[in-house]
């Protein structure tokens, strides 16, 4: 990658390695990090390469199960969603959800914003 300028702020982007947190651990992978604001970047291979890390360690992936029980909430059934994927998320108390099945499988998607 030749030298980029950050497309927020007009600073220089320098190689770093930059820690992602998951829902299952952190791993740092190498990217470019802006010297002015600190926003990070990518290239395509970085990105393959840090899918590929994450998935070895276990830390990302379609394997991604985390085991929960069930409780209830006055008489309705009801689930904790566990702290790191809610931060990964950004679900917090009052936000809204979308909730559904399919299959045998209950799916649960934050609301995205609209812009």
């Amino acid at each position: 990658m030749k030298e980029e300028i950050c497309s927020r702020c007009e600073g220089k982007m320098r190689k770093a390695m930059i820690k992602l947190d998951l829902p299952r651990g952190s791993v740092e992978i190498e990217g470019y990090k802006c010297t002015k604001c600190g926003d990070k970047i990518f290239t395509h291979e970085q990105t393959e390469l840090g899918e590929k890390t994450t998935m070895a360690k276990g830390l990302w992936g379609p394997n991604l199960w985390l085991e929960r029980k069930v409780t209830t909430i006055g008489n309705v059934p009801a689930i904790i969603i566990p702290k790191d994927i809610a931060m990964h998320l950004h679900i917090k108390s009052g936000k809204k959800i979308k909730i559904g099945m399919m299959d045998d499988e209950i799916i649960i998607r934050p609301e995205r914003t609209r812009y």
